[in-house]
């Protein structure tokens, strides 16, 4: 039991995805997904909740949420369990979305419709990539967890919490077994690498994402987290 000026880190549940979808899109809005609107980022988050690899942890702060963070466990299994049991929930959601917003609609179209055209109507041999805070480089061995987000509050930041969300969501995926975890953010200010960085991660690669950014990719092994 938390007093009010302590953080507690706990499972999301049905009751905090409000919240956590109006901080993705106003604090994290990169990537297509935010860009869709907190509708359809509460659908996204909720899926996660359901999926057994997925995970969405809240800190809180007197009850209040303050942060979050959301990714999965096994980045394949999520996507084809999403694919499998949200697909149809998902795409009306990103149509509607999409219908308001012509121009994110023809960027959609030009940038990243045949492949989500492919991928929805199961001719994709694999779900081997997903969008979310950025594109992972898929590896060939082996699970691979995903941080796909951490966000925190402005009025928070700078007292540890997204530290204590990302040591949280390191340790579900030590205990789930898996040794990998990969993130990607953007270059510059936009971007998360001192924090990252900071806490233990090494970067592992770069790309150019489907808007045009550059991002970087880290990776950690979460065992390490676990034994400090």
């Amino acid at each position: 039991m938390s007093t009010d000026g302590e953080i507690e880190v706990r499972p999301a549940g049905e009751g905090d995805l409000r919240t956590t979808a109006a901080l993705h899109v106003s604090e994290l809005p990169h990537g297509l997904f935010p860009r869709l609107g907190e509708a359809f980022v509460r659908r996204w988050h909720r899926a996660h909740l359901e999926s057994r690899y997925g995970v969405v942890l809240v800190a809180t702060r007197g009850g209040e949420v303050v942060g979050f963070t959301l990714g999965t466990t096994d980045r394949p299994a999520n996507v084809a369990w999403i694919i499998g049991h949200r697909r149809r929930e998902l795409t009306l959601a990103g149509l509607r979305a999409l219908l308001t917003r012509p121009v994110l609609a023809a960027e959609f179209v030009r940038s990243r419709g045949m492949r989500y055209a492919r991928r929805l109507l199961g001719r994709a041999a694999a779900p081997a990539r997903v969008v979310a805070k950025g594109d992972v480089p898929e590896a060939g061995f082996g699970s691979i967890a995903v941080l796909e987000a951490i966000v925190v509050t402005p009025a928070q930041r700078g007292r540890s919490i997204g530290t204590e969300l990302s040591e949280a969501f390191l340790s579900i995926v030590a205990a789930a077994g898996v040794e990998r975890v990969e993130l990607v953010t953007k270059v510059g200010a936009r971007g998360a690498a001192g924090f990252y960085e900071r806490a233990g991660w090494h970067r592992v690669g770069g790309h150019v994402d489907r808007d045009g950014d550059e991002v970087h990719t880290y990776r950690i092994d979460p065992r390490f987290v676990r034994a400090r």
